[in-house]
């Protein structure tokens, strides 16, 4: 009976491990280029997560991102919201309920941001490169 218990107790912790995205990365697919997200620790990853897979058409904005809104609401209250974002990292902007791609620095300030995580490889280059909109495609690997 303990053994069993033991057993069951051992698959609540992995369970739970996997269910908070330990080693888990986001796939982002951009005009046929992989790359991708190392997620945060933040409530707000689950809710992207949930919405995986997603495509979305992204738009410039400025000389610092592209963004496109999310096909369902999030809610960013448990969240730590910041103003400052730097190059090559995946946000969630709290006024639009949309996610940004960074490709320059920037203070968004009085908006606020939801850091959800730093791309492994250079996206700013391609992105600072791009004009327009693009397609992109979200998935959990």
């Amino acid at each position: 009976m303990f053994s069993l218990v033991l057993m069951l107790l051992c698959i609540t912790v992995v369970l739970a491990q996997v269910r908070k995205g330990k080693n888990m990365r986001l796939k982002v697919t951009i005009s046929g280029q992989v790359f991708h997200v190392k997620p945060v620790d933040d409530p707000m990853v689950a809710q992207i997560v949930a919405m995986c897979p997603m495509e979305l058409e992204v738009s410039r904005s400025g000389n610092h991102e592209y963004y496109g809104r999310l096909p369902k609401k999030a809610d960013d209250s448990k969240s730590r919201q910041i103003s400052e974002a730097n190059k090559n990292e995946l946000m969630y902007f709290v006024g639009w309920n949309c996610l940004s791609l960074l490709f320059d620095d920037v203070n968004v300030a009085p908006y606020k941001l939801v850091k959800l995580g730093d791309f492994e490889e250079d996206v700013a280059s391609l992105l600072r490169k791009s004009a327009g909109s693009i397609s992109i495609k979200i998935e959990v690997e």
